[in-house]
């Protein structure tokens, strides 16, 4: 297979182009390709007849002649069109034959015609040495190729212990939770590697066919850091726990403690406890006392009308009586025996075996099962599940349960309502300035130098919180779309739901007419559908 190409022949009377076709299914002759290359060297020719002769030799597949002009033309020499990438990384060659009395190339002038264009690297001599042995014209050779750059990769850290504390307590075959062997907490020994670090690999710059470096792209780097009770390796690939204790990621950072363990009563005995790391109560949280901890909370004891708040999970062996008074937040999971009287709030799960007048609010499940496994009077809202035996009571009573509702969405509307309000506040104030300013200089009334400094400050600070106010409120309409058009969530009901309970399935409320056993609550629509399950 050869592709068509054509060559100018001198004779007495003139210049001949001479077409000679493609054979064996090559490339057939481009005729403006062909008068480009005329064009090159300023013939003066008739293009018609340039035309007429490619196509005629084109369809007849025979090689055909004809005089272009009289003019006498001078000696070409063999010619090449050298291209480059727009990205560096090849560089090919076309090339055209000598006219009769011509030169024909050497290696050494394609070499030359090479770094005329700039290419002085990846240099294909093989491909050079076969179009000398073929020259194979109106054929484009590639004639170098870069060498790329070879990519590294992001530094990793590993981290060596369990790092997800999604576990959920068991449930005994009586109906019981066993709360004695819960493994939420990842614990560690002294000696124990808890990280391991691979180190970025910066990768290995490339060159372009013009001898320009080709930059691999850019990795991560990162470093195992040294925290309180840990020590790094002489190679600081590893990173080792000195304390026997527990080891979790609270907000992206690791955190290695031994617990701080209160042996009685959170009481006037002990004051309010804050702790950076895990607590442990052995005994009871009296009413009016406060646990803080940046990891978990665990109480063997009752939670009376106390606060707790936990930066991982909230674990009560037994429950809270928060008369009203007691509030429980965790970033993570919240298990409790009971819920009485008392707001919770769980950004992971929250297990217990009953809710009784409390308001409880989970990011992802809420489980009420055991022994009771009711909610009665209560507000109890999750994101994705709210599974109980008992719904409600027959003595009636505000029982509302709400599912499908995207928390972190809820947390962030109220967040930007706050910042849209105060920000009106601010805009209205700075406008009120700004006006009183404006109208003395338009009334060309002198201004002390401190009055222009702050109608300038507040214009510059007006337009910020005006594309601020205008970005809060394209947000707010996205998630309260988001909100409306959200489609998830359900209630599983294992024994029996009473009427008057408030049902709420992705922002579709309902409420319960009649007692309805075994049910599953979904979203149909506009609707909540009960299907038994």
């Amino acid at each position: 297979m050869a592709n068509g190409y054509f060559k100018l022949e001198k004779k007495s009377d003139g210049a001949y182009l001479t077409i000679i076709p493609a054979t064996d299914g090559g490339e057939p002759v481009d005729p403006v390709e062909t008068a480009k290359y005329l064009d090159g060297f300023n013939l003066d020719y008739a293009k018609n007849i340039v035309y007429d002769l490619v196509k005629q030799s084109n369809d007849s597949l025979t090689e055909k002649s004809a005089r272009i002009t009289t003019l006498s033309i001078g000696n070409i020499d063999e010619t090449v069109v050298v291209g480059i990438s727009a990205d560096g990384m090849m560089a090919d060659g076309r090339f055209y034959p000598a006219s009769t009395g011509g030169r024909a190339f050497t290696k050494d002038d394609i070499l030359y015609q090479l770094a005329r264009q700039g290419v002085k690297f990846g240099i294909d001599e093989e491909n050079i040495e076969n179009y000398l042995k073929n020259r194979n014209y109106c054929t484009t050779y590639i004639l170098a190729k870069a060498e790329p750059a070879i990519e590294g990769h992001d530094a990793v850290i590993e981290y060596l212990f369990n790092t997800d504390l999604s576990r959920k307590p068991k449930l005994n075959e009586d109906g019981s939770v066993d709360f004695h062997q819960l493994d939420n907490v990842s614990h560690v020994e002294a000696g124990q590697t808890i990280a391991r670090l691979t180190p970025a690999d910066f990768g290995k710059a490339g060159t372009d066919v013009c001898g320009r470096p080709i930059k691999p792209q850019k990795v991560a780097v990162k470093f195992l850091k040294q925290v309180r009770h840990t020590k790094l390796s002489e190679d600081k690939l590893e990173l080792i726990c000195e304390v026997n204790g527990h080891a979790s990621i609270v907000e992206g950072q690791l955190f290695v403690s031994d617990t701080y363990t209160v042996p009685a009563n959170v009481d006037p005995t002990t004051g309010d406890i804050t702790y950076n790391g895990n607590v442990h109560v052995s005994g009871d949280v009296n009413t009016g006392y406060r646990v803080e901890a940046s990891g978990d909370i665990i109480v063997d004891g009752i939670v009376e009308g106390a606060e707790l708040i936990a930066g991982g999970q909230i674990i009560l062996k037994k429950g809270i009586q928060g008369a009203g008074r007691g509030r429980l937040k965790a970033t993570s999971n919240i298990v409790t025996k009971f819920v009485e009287s008392a707001t919770v709030e769980a950004g992971g799960f929250v297990q217990t075996e009953s809710i009784m007048h409390s308001t409880v609010t989970a990011g992802a499940e809420v489980t009420v099962q055991g022994r009771k496994g009711f909610i009665t009077g209560s507000t109890v809202k999750s994101g994705k599940c709210i599974q109980a035996k008992i719904i409600g009571s027959t003595m009636g009573g505000d029982t509302v349960v709400e599912v499908g509702v995207n928390m972190a969405l809820s947390e962030e509307q109220k967040r930007l309502e706050k910042e849209l309000a105060d920000i009106n506040t601010n805009l209205d104030k700075a406008r009120k300035i700004i006006t009183y300013i404006s109208t003395k200089l338009k009334n060309h009334e002198q201004m002390p130098p401190e009055k222009l400094e702050q109608f300038q400050s507040l214009s510059a600070q007006s337009k910020e919180m005006e594309r601020r106010q205008v970005e809060i409120m394209e947000r707010l309409n996205l998630i309260m779309a988001e909100l409306e058009n959200s489609t998830g969530g359900y209630i599983l009901v294992d024994d029996v739901i009473y009427p008057g309970c408030k049902v709420t399935v992705s922002n579709v409320t309902n409420f319960i007419r009649s007692e309805t056993k075994h049910c599953r609550l979904v979203r149909d629509g506009a609707d909540v559908r009960v299907s038994l399950y």
